[in-house]
């Protein structure tokens, strides 16, 4: 008797299976999307703050070092993008706006900008933001006081204030505090601000 050789079993899949497989993607996408986004909203904010952080530091380091007043200055250019420039006290005076422009306190460093050039990064303040202290926070994004610097003295101390950053949904503030002169990076997560290290 001859033998029949064995009928291969089909292999592949069926297009219920294949529907089925595609709609559990899509599903775990839609779900880890967001999260996507966000986390790369925030890493972006964090590489502007962190990029303003160095050159903060550095700026104290060279008001120390020199025995002299430095001060980190926010601009604006020509079209509308913030910038800051670290300048040196010329005259013993400490770091002035009337200094600057007449060329007494140079400019050391700078201009960067305050965005760092990350994609999607922008100063400013979402609207309905809350503050880190309570209540909303306002519209005004660099709340250095009225000459918008910050100075060093030789001992290392600095002005207080705070600057805000902002993607379309998330935001990071950037505070610097009086005396110790450090610089704190925060996140906005919901309603609720979170220190992160810088």
């Amino acid at each position: 008797m001859k033998k029949t050789p064995p009928r291969p079993t089909p292999s592949g899949y069926s297009l219920l299976e294949l529907m089925v497989s595609l709609g559990i993607i899509l599903l775990m996408g839609s779900v880890a999307l967001p999260n996507i986004i966000g986390f790369r909203q925030e890493a972006a904010l964090l590489g502007a703050a962190q990029g303003f952080k160095a050159e903060f530091m550095r700026a104290r380091s060279v008001a120390t070092m020199k025995n002299t007043q430095t001060a980190i200055r926010f601009e604006t250019d020509a079209a509308g993008r913030t910038l800051y420039s670290t300048y040196i006290d010329g005259n013993f005076n400490g770091v002035l706006t009337a200094d600057i422009a007449t060329g007494i306190d140079t400019r050391i460093a700078g201009p960067f900008r305050l965005d760092a050039g990350q994609a999607g990064v922008d100063v400013g303040v979402l609207p309905g933001a809350p503050s880190p202290e309570g209540g909303l926070l306002g519209s005004e994004p660099i709340r250095f006081g009225n000459a918008r610097m910050v100075s060093f003295s030789p001992l290392g101390t600095g002005t207080p204030g705070t600057f805000y950053l902002r993607t379309r949904s998330s935001m990071a503030g950037v505070r610097v505090t009086g005396g110790s002169a450090r610089v704190r990076i925060m996140i906005l997560r919901g309603k609720r601000w979170v220190d992160r290290q810088g």
